[in-house]
């Protein structure tokens, strides 16, 4: 149960995805059914038209989409995109590093990477730290979740032993 929340968190968060919690199958059904019907109505008397983004960047002052027709990826960059293997940014990849540290789930991850969103610009704002103290309380009143608690002085404590100890940790 801990690892599905995990991976939804991680989609949400890495990956953009918004997730829609249903509490059994007929609920998913009836979303699903809302959504089709959605989908339909907002494409339903356009033309659809797709391209890649190489055709899009390159004809895209050409053809301009009208009232009547929508611009769409073609199937093939929209599969790639979702492809588990593609190339991550390094923000992604800072995240995946943080939820790496015991307590740090995807939200806590995803709001320290609201403040900063690289490991350089984490290291940046320790450099600037007038000592250890201070490093190790930076992370600790960023707020997380729901209900926007404190991330809390133990965790900023690890990411900072993390982050600012040379060699290697005890």
């Amino acid at each position: 149960r801990i690892q599905s929340q995990q991976a939804i968190v991680n989609t949400q968060v890495v990956d953009g995805f918004y997730i829609k919690r249903t509490k059994d199958v007929r609920e998913s059904a009836a979303y699903l059914t809302l959504m089709t019907h959605h989908l339909q109505r907002l494409y339903a008397n356009k033309t659809l038209l797709s391209c890649t983004k190489e055709e899009a960047s390159k004809y895209g002052q050409v053809f301009v989409p009208t009232a009547d027709s929508c611009m769409l990826m073609t199937f093939g960059e929209f599969s790639e995109g979702a492809a588990k293997n593609k190339a991550q940014t390094v923000s992604e990849v800072f995240a995946r590093q943080l939820m790496q540290i015991s307590g740090i789930s995807g939200e806590k991850a995803a709001a320290i990477l609201e403040l900063y969103s690289t490991p350089a610009s984490l290291l940046e704002a320790y450099d600037r730290c007038s000592s250890v103290q201070d490093q190790e309380k930076l992370l600790s009143n960023i707020k997380c979740g729901k209900l926007q608690r404190n991330l809390g002085p133990v965790l900023s404590k690890a990411i900072s032993q993390l982050y600012c100890t040379a060699g290697a940790l005890s």
